[in-house]
């Protein structure tokens, strides 16, 4: 797998990916569309989380996806929540929502990705800017020709921050970005594991916009997605999309689902203080929403006759079936994260079958 849960986030940094992804054939020669300009090779692609530097991103251009995206990265150094990150998680129904109660399990044996969902419950770790842009810089290089890159990245607020001073981490950080010659910027705006400290901006509708239309010029001529979380059906969807149509050039949803994990007699799970009672939840449980979102968002692009407007689909994406479901709902990529990491053999399954 590229990320193992059973080691510590800096294991998986420094001593991952774990295994031979040279088992898995790299793809058939056929296109499968284009991609702000890239053909793609792959009829799926991996989205932010799994892939922390670019020997992940080696690994997974060889098992056959595309795009690949970077892990998140900021402009400053942050560790890692404490481990363990990724636990199983035994939901009452099949699907996981916002603020549900999960039961989990930190033995990770007999795990089936297909069935189980799973914590993400990493907090945005990154490193210092001197050591993620030349490895970021050795990532482009790697995937040139084989796979198109995306660079994920967030601002971050600290304590007595303005919100002008966060915006512009933001505007910062993209440009760190940028000097890597990356070919797609993604910015999140949808992590679950930061709410004690700024909650999910993609439903703050105004500073999300403030943020936006300051990357527009950091941003120049490279294609920028952005990542959201899941919205009710209620919640101001629309008035987001309007922002990301007029500043970026596409969107990708859904992020993990916020729910409250606890041990089986009712118990915060992780380790650490109370905020990590909450945790990104992910895997087939959340395919629901993902699927929901990404038929909302292209109802409202054909109504508003956005043509050039991306629309990048993950959440839950485990077999080719779950991949089918989003192709038929028309997205213009698919992406699979958790899927993808427990079953590599994924983009090779997908494209047997497309």
């Amino acid at each position: 797998m590229f990320y193992d849960p059973a080691h510590t986030y800096e294991e998986n940094y420094h001593e991952g990916p774990w295994g031979d992804f040279g088992a898995f054939e790299r793809g058939d020669g056929k296109s499968y569309g284009v991609f702000f300009g890239h053909t793609l090779t792959s009829p799926i692609g991996i989205g932010a989380g799994i892939l922390p530097t670019s020997r992940h991103i080696e690994a997974a251009v060889i098992a056959g996806f595309d795009p690949v995206t970077y892990k998140t990265v900021r402009r400053r150094e942050r560790p890692s929540n404490p481990f363990p990150n990724m636990v199983r998680l035994y939901p009452k129904g099949t699907d996981i929502h916002p603020d549900d109660t999960v039961v989990g399990n930190v033995d990770m044996r007999g795990f089936d990705v297909t069935k189980d969902g799973a914590t993400n419950s990493f907090g945005v770790p990154s490193k210092t800017p001197d050591v993620w842009q030349p490895d970021l810089a050795r990532a482009v290089a790697i995937a040139k020709g084989k796979a198109t890159l995306i660079a994920s990245f967030m601002g971050t607020m600290r304590d007595g921050m303005s919100r002008e001073a966060y915006i512009a981490d933001f505007v910062e950080t993209a440009r760190l970005v940028k000097q890597t010659a990356v070919p797609v910027m993604e910015v999140n705006l949808s992590c679950p594991n930061v709410s004690g400290i700024h909650g999910l901006v993609c439903h703050d509708i105004e500073t999300s916009a403030a943020i936006l239309a300051a990357l527009h010029e950091a941003k120049g001529d490279t294609p920028l997605l952005v990542k959201i979380a899941y919205f009710p059906p209620e919640g101001p969807l629309e008035p987001l999309l309007e922002s990301i149509h007029q500043y970026a050039d596409g969107v990708v949803a859904v992020n993990a689902i916020h729910a409250k994990v606890v041990d089986k007699e009712g118990k915060q799970l992780l380790p650490g203080d109370s905020s990590r009672l909450y945790s990104g939840t992910c895997g087939r449980m959340v395919r629901w929403a993902g699927l929901e979102m990404a038929e909302r968002m292209l109802s409202y692009k054909k109504k508003k006759e956005w043509r050039d407007f991306v629309v990048v689909g993950v959440g839950g994406v485990t077999t080719p079936e779950d991949y089918r479901l989003y192709k038929t709902i028309g997205v213009d990529v698919v992406e699979s994260v958790t899927g993808a990491n427990w079953r590599p053999e994924l983009a090779y399954e997908i494209s047997a079958k497309t």
